[in-house]
C-alpha cells in the first residue's frame, strides 16, 4: 500500500515511451506462457520507481542478507481471492519471504524461486524464472484508484472512495472469470489488446487506455500459476499448533461476531481445479498483515498498532482461527480518554499471546514538546505543531491522498509519539514493565533508533 509523499502522483513513469518497454515486457512474459494482466503494468512502475538500478533483484537473493539477522525479515502479504466472493468474507492470505511463498491455511509452501512455475498434483510440470521483487511489491494495490485519479477520467475522490471502501465491493468487478483463461493464445489478453496509443495528447491517450481497460474485468488482479492445482485438500493443518484442527466447529464460529458478516467464507477451499489463482493487495480484506505475524512458529511477543478498526477486524480473524489474541475493547477510548498510546494485555495465565501497543493517530503532546520532554521556543515551530490531524472536511490524510506539502507531512509527529511514550509510559492506558517485556521468549530490544525508523 502506497502511503505519504509519492513520486507515483507524477505521470512521467506512465508516458508512451514508457508504456512501451511495459507492452514489451508483457509480450515476453505472455510468450513464455505466464499469464498477464493489468497489474503487471503496475508492478513494473512501481519498480522503475522505488528500486530503478534493482529491476532484476529476487526475492530469493535476500536471504544472504538475513540469514543471521542481519536485517529483519521481509515478509509481503497478498491474498487468494475468487472471482465471485467478496474479500472481506473469503480470502487465502499469500505469505511471501526470502525462504518461502505459501498458504499457511492449507500448509503449502515452496521456495520463491518455484513461484509462478506450473504444478500439477504437487508436481512441477514446467518450470518458469523466479520473478523479480517489484513483482511482489506491486500486486494490485491502489494503482486502480490512483490511475483513474491521475488521468482524469469521470472518478474522483468520491468515487474512488465508493469502489475501495464499501462492503458492497465484489470481487467480479476486479478480476475475470478464470474460464475465460487459454494458455495458448496470446491473443487473448486484454492488456495486449487495448495497449496501442495514437492521441495527439497524454491525457486523451490515457483515458482511452485504461478506460477500456477498466471495461473489462479480466485484467484487473494479479493472476499466477495455480500452485496447488489438482491437489486433494483437507482440514488437518492448523494455523496454531495450540488447535486439532484447521476449522471450528459451526457453534464456535457462530460465537464469533455473529451480527458481521467479514470472513463468513473463511473456511471454504481454494478451487484446486482453476488453473489460476487472483491475488490482489491485501489491504482489501484489512490493511495489516496479522494472519503472517501471528502464525506461532513466529512467538511474535509484542505488536505495534496504528489502525484500531484493522486491529479489530484481526481479533475477529485470531478468534475464528483459535489464535491467541488479546481482548480489544472498543471501548477503551471512551472510558480512558484520548491518548497517543493504548497497551492490550493477555488476560491472566493465557500463554503465548502477543501484548498489543496501539498509536493512536492525535496531536496532543506534539503541539507543546519538539522532543521528549524540549517545549517548542519558536513561534514558527508552534505555529507547526498545532496542526489537526481528522477536523478537516476533506480528511487531507487519507488514503487515497498520495502528495503533501512539506508542512503537512506528520511523521515528525508520529515518531516522538512513538519515543515519548517509549520513555513516558504514564500516558499509556496501561504501563508495561520492563520484565515482562524482557520475559517474552522471542522479543528484542529495540534502540531509540530503530523505534523511529
Amino acid at each position: 500500500m502506497l502511503t505519504g509523499t509519492c513520486q507515483l502522483c507524477t505521470p512521467t513513469h506512465i508516458l508512451p515511451k514508457h508504456i512501451t518497454n511495459y507492452v514489451h515486457a508483457l509480450w515476453s512474459k505472455k510468450a513464455i506462457g505466464q499469464p498477464v494482466t493489468f497489474t503487471d503494468i503496475f508492478r513494473m512502475l512501481i519498480g522503475e520507481t522505488l528500486i530503478p538500478s534493482r529491476m532484476d533483484t529476487k526475492l530469493s537473493e535476500l536471504q544472504e542478507k538475513t540469514n543471521e539477522a542481519q536485517a529483519p525479515l521481509p515478509l509481503f502479504a497478498c491474498l487468494h481471492v475468487k472471482p465471485d466472493v467478496s474479500e472481506l468474507k473469503f480470502a487465502d492470505w499469500v505469505e511471501c519471504s526470502p525462504y518461502e511463498i505459501g498458504m499457511a491455511k492449507y500448509g503449502t509452501f515452496m521456495t520463491p524461486n518455484l513461484f509462478g512455475s506450473k504444478f500439477f498434483r504437487g508436481n512441477m510440470v514446467k518450470k518458469h524464472e523466479e520473478n523479480p521483487l517489484h513483482f511482489l511489491m506491486g500486486t494490485e494495490s491502489l494503482f486502480s484508484g490512483f490511475l483513474l485519479v491521475v488521468t482524469g477520467l469521470q472518478c474522483g475522490f468520491d468515487a474512488c472512495l465508493h469502489i475501495y471502501c464499501t462492503e458492497q465491493i465484489k470481487l467480479q468487478h476486479i478480476v475475470g472469470d478464470d474460464s475465460l483463461d487459454n494458455d495458448e493464445d496470446p491473443h487473448k489478453s486484454i492488456v495486449l489488446q487495448h495497449l496501442q496509443y495514437t492521441a495527439s495528447s497524454l491525457g486523451s491517450w490515457m483515458q482511452r487506455v485504461v478506460s477500456s481497460l477498466f471495461r473489462d474485468s479480466e485484467g484487473r488482479a494479479g493472476k499466477d500459476h495455480n500452485f496447488m492445482l489438482g491437489l486433494n485438500l483437507n482440514n488437518a493443518v492448523p494455523r496454531s499448533h495450540f488447535t486439532e484442527t484447521a476449522s471450528p466447529m459451526e457453534d464456535e464460529v457462530d460465537a464469533v461476531n455473529p451480527a458481521l458478516f467479514e470472513f463468513d467464507c473463511i473456511y471454504e477451499p481454494l478451487d484446486v481445479k482453476s488453473k489460476k489463482i487472483h491475488v490482489v493487495d491485501s489491504s482489501l480484506t484489512f490493511n495489516l498483515p496479522y494472519p503472517l505475524i501471528l502464525r506461532s512458529q513466529r512467538g511474535v511477543g509484542l505488536m505495534m498498532s496504528f489502525d484500531f478498526s484493522e486491529l479489530l477486524l484481526a481479533e475477529k480473524w485470531a478468534q475464528m482461527n483459535k489464535l491467541p489474541f488479546p481482548k480489544i475493547d472498543p471501548k477503551v477510548f471512551d472510558q480512558e480518554g484520548m491518548k497517543e498510546c493504548y497497551v492490550f494485555k493477555p488476560e491472566q495465565g493465557e500463554k503465548n499471546c502477543p501484548i498489543i501497543i496501539h498509536f493512536v493517530l492525535v496531536n496532543i503532546e506534539f503541539r507543546k514538546f519538539k522532543a521528549p520532554g524540549v517545549p517548542h521556543q519558536m513561534d514558527k515551530e508552534r505555529e507547526f505543531a498545532g496542526f489537526d490531524i481528522l477536523d478537516d472536511p476533506e480528511t487531507p490524510y487519507s488514503t487515497f491522498s498520495f502528495q503533501y506539502s512539506k508542512q503537512e507531512v506528520i511523521k515528525e509527529g508520529i515518531k516522538d509519539s512513538i519515543l515519548y511514550k517509549k520513555e513516558t509510559p504514564s500516558r499509556c492506558s496501561a504501563s508495561l514493565s520492563l520484565s515482562q517485556l524482557q520475559n517474552k521468549k522471542h522479543l528484542k530490544t529495540m534502540s531509540k533508533g530503530q523505534a523511529c525508523q
